[in-house]
């Protein structure tokens, strides 16, 4: 073979590779995501409004997965709560980031994936379990894992001497999605 043909191959395999991973659409109906909080008084707060961009190759492996927020989109059930929340963030409208970095399921779904969480100007790595379901075209996963928000450069909340926060929060999850369609394959 020439010299031109292989550099014109090596040059395509990483298109090739890239054409091999295919969207997956998130079911916002069947998602959601929690975070526990551990205080004077214990509540929960839900992410009302996300987006989640993940894509799977052809064999179905889950092979990218980008995660974004606004803390404005973190309901608590009190907007006072809320309000101090956004401030205790520094104000403006704070945003989070989680990029995937590995995902490691077995077959029986279990598995434990990794990435960089982002948001208050750090960035730090996190590590949880994960579980995996495929049916009927559609991709469940669900996990959960404890944060410090202490790794963020945040302070630990305390109002009055009567009130304080547990710096470890419970993020709950479960993610459902489907793949989207390929418009060329149509």
């Amino acid at each position: 073979m020439q010299l031109a043909p292989r550099l014109t191959l090596l040059f395509l395999l990483p298109l090739a590779l890239l054409a091999a991973e295919h969207s997956l659409k998130v079911d916002r109906s069947r998602s959601f995501v929690d975070v526990d909080v551990d205080a004077t008084k214990n509540f929960t707060a839900h992410l009302d409004r996300f987006e989640a961009k993940l894509t799977v190759d052809d064999a179905g492996k889950i092979k990218g997965a980008v995660f974004t927020f606004k803390f404005a989109d973190l309901k608590s059930g009190n907007d006072t709560r809320d309000a101090d929340m956004i401030k205790w963030l520094g104000g403006g409208s704070p945003e989070g980031r989680f990029e995937l970095g590995n995902l490691a399921i077995t077959p029986d779904g279990q598995g434990q994936a990794s990435g960089r969480l982002s948001f208050h100007d750090a960035i730090d790595r996190i590590e949880f379990p994960v579980n995996l379901v495929k049916a009927d075209g559609s991709y469940t996963l669900t996990g959960e894992t404890t944060l410090d928000y202490r790794n963020w450069n945040l302070k630990v909340i305390r109002k009055a001497l009567l009130f304080t926060v547990n710096p470890e929060v419970k993020v709950r999850f479960k993610l459902t999605a489907t793949v989207v369609a390929d418009p060329a394959k149509n």
